[in-house]
Parts: structure tokens; C-alpha cells; sequence
């Protein structure tokens, strides 16, 4: 009776305490995710409690991860430093649930900056914070958000990579982070709808199912439309899932706001959407206004490469040669898209026309404009083993897209027995969506094969993006 009177006291003690911001403070934690930070830091020109401080280390994060501005992310690691040791104004479990999340925004900024030793620091310290946080203030809600998403990435790491996890004390679960993050999202908690935006990342680029995250996504902007964040992490995911249109028309939103820095990544998906719907003087200016513009180097090599593939496609060979030669010396290979871009700008022959049209009007969503591109496909148009792998890996795709299950199933096998030895991302991409076939059909063990013979391919395009696809698809069957 009595640990039962001393639980129930200390239970009411975190929920007396709980994380709550004053009308101020909410005032700027929506600037924040209406991407007007220099307008939320005005609004707290000393921030001393754990809320301000923990708005200002979001801001900050969410600026440098969206531009990859190179002098920013110098001066405001400095500030991060020096915040992360101050004694923040307020409870001891509000202090620690800031500490927990600046230290994990700062492992995803210094990740996206190539610094991976002190990302995975940040990491193993957000995670040794939050545990803390749990053991101290059991009841205590918001520590679920930032303990929630831990969870999951740690949990979704294969298997074969468990030493390393073991190495850095940590350990994690993909439900009982979904339980955690569901627990906020179910709540009236002032972080209710940061983690609702949590739980819409996680199913699109942890779980692979973008359609999910879209549906979440298009929930979360009708309840916040000023939210340019929500609108943009929406046209990402749009994109993913083959929804150009939906995409486009969010991106286009954020040019009626005021944030306080410039998108221009977005302009850069504007042009993968011009892309897709063959609209290709818009996606060249598209391209062209991201290159011009944007601070960081990720992607520039691809946006220089897909402006000479747009002239290719468009019938302008010489300027499409002009474009191929300067982005071959242009930007970095650190992205999958770049490293495709490299990839293809080394190849002797230039990409199949009628199959890169069929392979965009399909990523885009326009799925009849495939289907008529690719039923004038000829056996004389495919004259090289490459071509007539692809051919068959497009129709898997358009039937995929399509949820034309039987035909998918039919020709990724037939990509997979065409492709042999080869190192095209075609094979390997198409275990990795049988597999997931496999799965939505209940069918582990075949899920299983698929995603592990995924792996055994080697050097292809997208060496990197489809292994860890496949790894965690694997890691998720584990755990089922």
C-alpha cells in the first residue's frame, strides 16, 4: 500500500509538471513550424525555461537540415554547444526532455552534414537522457515523443548490426516506439502534433509505406494549412508515393507564405515533378533556379544531370551533351541521387528515351501516359540486353503502380531471371518489391527470401538505398 501511494504521488507530480507553453512560447513553437524562425527567436530574446530553449534548438535544426547552408551550421553548433550546458528554468524532467531532444536534433544535423562520429554520440546520449527522463518521471508524457522515435530507428537496425548497437548501450523497439508515439499523438499534449508529424516520417521513409504517411500528412495540413513545414515534408512524401500532382500543388503553397528562409530544395522537387510530367522547360528553370540558388551540395550534381536528361528527352542532343559534360564536374556523389547521376553521366550510351519517359510518367503517377509510351514499344526499340531488362522491370513497375498484383509479381520475376549477374538496379529493386508484396500478402517466409536476396546484389545504382530498405524490412519480420 504504501509504494502504491508513493507511485501514485510521484505519477502526480509529472502530470502537475507536465510540458506546457505559455502563450508566448506557443506563439513562437507555431512560427517554428511555419518555418519563420527569425520571427519565433524575436518573440524570445532571452531564452532562459526549457521550452524556449527547446524552440530555439528546432528552429535552428529545422533551418540547417532544410538548407545545408555550410557557415550557419558552424555558428549555430557553437550556440548548441553552449546551450546544451545550461541549467534550463523549470522541472527536472521538463530540463531533461530538452536535453534528450536537442542532443537527437544534433544527431540528425551533424549526420546530414557527414559527421557521423558525433552524430552517433548525440545519439547514444539523446537516447541515455531519455531513459533517464522514463526511470525519474515514469509518468510523464512528452519524454514519449523524443523515447518514441528512438525506439523505432533503433529498433528498425538489422539484426547483423546489433554489436553496434551493443557497443553504444542501446537498444530499441519498433512497437513499443509506435506505442510511445501513439500515447502523444492520442493526447492533448502541446506536442500532439509534432509527434502526428513524427509518426507520418517514420511510415514513409522507416516503414516504406508512403501512402500511409500521405494520408496522415493531408489530416495534419487541413488542421494546420499555415504550416509550411507540414506542406512541405508533404510534397516529399507526395513524391514518393507517385503523387506529382498532390505534390506540386502543396510545394506551390509555400510561395504564398513568409518564411523566413527560402526553400529552395523545394524547387529543386519541382523539377523532379516537371520531370515526371514531361514538362520539361519548367523542370529545366526548376533546376536551374534550385542550382543557382542553394547553399548546400547535395543534389546538384542530379539537378544538373536531370537538366541535360530533359533536353535528351526533348530532343536537344547538343545542349543535352553541354549539361551532361558540366555536371559530370559539378557537386558531390554523397546522395543515392547523385551517386545515380554519377553513375549514369559515366555510361558510353545515353538513357533509352521511350524507357525513361515510360520510368518517369510512372514515379510521377501518370500512369496512363506510361501505359501509352510503353505499348509502342517495339522489340526493335530495345536493342541491347540492358534495354530488355529494363523494359520488363518498367512493366512490373506500372503494374505495381497500379495494383495489378499478378502482372507485378509476373514481371519482376521476369527482370530478375533477365537480369542475371548484372549490376543494374533492376534485379534487386525488384526483390525488394516482391518482397514487400510478400508481406502486404501475409506470405513471411517468402518476404524473407526476397529481401535477403536483395542484398546479395553488388555495386548497383542504388546499392545503399536498397539495402537498408531491405534491412529494415527484414528487421521488422524479425520482430512480428
Amino acid at each position: 500500500m504504501v509504494c502504491l501511494f508513493l507511485s501514485t504521488v510521484v505519477s502526480l507530480q509529472c502530470l502537475g509538471q507536465e510540458w506546457k507553453f505559455t502563450d508566448n512560447t506557443a506563439k513562437a513553437y507555431e512560427l517554428v513550424l511555419n518555418l519563420q524562425p527569425e520571427e519565433a527567436l524575436q518573440a524570445i530574446p532571452e531564452p532562459r525555461t526549457a521550452q524556449e530553449l527547446y524552440i530555439f534548438g528546432l528552429a535552428e535544426a529545422i533551418e540547417l537540415l532544410i538548407t545545408e547552408d555550410a557557415e550557419k551550421f558552424s555558428a549555430y553548433e557553437d550556440i548548441y554547444e553552449t546551450r546544451i550546458e545550461k541549467r534550463a528554468k523549470g522541472s527536472d524532467a521538463d530540463h531533461l526532455f530538452m536535453q534528450a531532444e536537442l542532443r537527437l536534433q544534433w544527431a540528425f544535423v551533424y549526420l546530414k552534414y557527414g559527421h557521423e562520429f558525433d552524430a552517433a554520440l548525440n545519439l547514444k546520449q539523446a537516447y541515455s537522457i531519455t531513459e533517464e527522463c522514463k526511470k525519474k518521471f515514469p509518468a510523464y508524457l512528452a519524454i514519449k515523443k523524443t523515447s518514441g522515435l528512438l525506439q523505432i530507428i533503433i529498433g528498425s537496425v538489422p539484426e547483423k548490426y546489433n554489436w553496434v548497437l551493443g557497443l553504444l548501450g542501446i537498444e530499441g523497439s519498433i512497437q513499443t516506439g509506435l506505442d510511445e508515439l501513439d500515447a502523444v499523438r492520442k493526447s492533448n499534449s502541446a506536442l500532439r502534433f509534432e509527434a502526428d508529424l513524427l509518426f507520418s516520417l517514420v511510415q514513409g521513409f522507416v516503414f516504406q509505406q508512403p501512402e500511409i504517411a500521405v494520408q496522415e500528412l493531408k489530416k495534419l495540413i487541413e488542421e494546420r494549412p499555415e504550416s509550411h513545414l507540414t506542406l512541405f515534408l508533404g510534397g516529399a512524401l507526395a513524391i514518393k508515393n507517385s503523387q506529382s500532382e498532390e505534390a506540386l500543388k502543396m510545394l506551390s503553397h509555400l510561395s504564398e507564405g513568409n518564411q523566413s528562409f527560402p526553400l529552395y530544395y523545394a524547387d529543386y522537387l519541382k523539377g523532379e515533378i516537371y520531370l515526371h510530367k514531361a514538362d520539361y522547360l519548367n523542370a529545366i528553370t526548376s533546376y536551374r533556379w534550385f542550382i543557382n540558388h542553394y547553399t548546400g551540395q547535395n543534389y546538384i550534381k542530379d539537378a544538373y544531370y536531370k537538366i541535360g536528361l530533359c533536353y535528351w528527352l526533348n530532343g536537344n542532343t547538343s545542349d543535352a551533351q553541354a549539361m551532361f559534360k558540366e555536371a559530370r564536374m559539378k557537386g558531390k556523389e554523397e546522395s543515392e541521387a547523385d551517386k545515380y547521376a554519377a553513375r549514369s553521366l559515366a555510361e558510353t550510351e545515353l538513357p533509352h528515351v521511350k524507357l525513361s519517359k515510360v520510368r518517369y510518367y510512372t514515379d510521377g503517377g501518370y500512369t496512363s501516359e506510361a501505359n501509352q509510351v510503353i505499348n509502342r514499344i517495339t522489340p526493335a526499340d530495345l536493342p541491347t540486353k540492358r534495354d530488355q531488362v529494363e523494359f520488363q522491370y518498367r512493366k512490373a513497375r506500372l503494374a505495381h503502380k497500379t495494383n495489378q498484383l499478378d502482372s507485378a509479381k509476373f514481371f519482376y520475376k521476369q527482370t530478375i531471371q533477365r537480369n542475371g549477374e548484372e549490376n543494374w538496379y533492376f534485379a534487386p529493386n525488384a526483390c525488394l518489391q516482391l518482397g514487400y508484396i510478400a508481406v502486404a500478402e501475409k506470405e513471411k517466409a517468402t518476404a524473407t527470401l526476397y529481401f535477403q536476396k536483395a542484398l546479395e546484389y553488388k555495386k548497383h545504382e542504388y546499392k545503399n538505398s536498397i539495402d537498408s530498405k531491405a534491412k529494415t524490412a527484414l528487421a521488422q519480420l524479425k520482430r512480428k
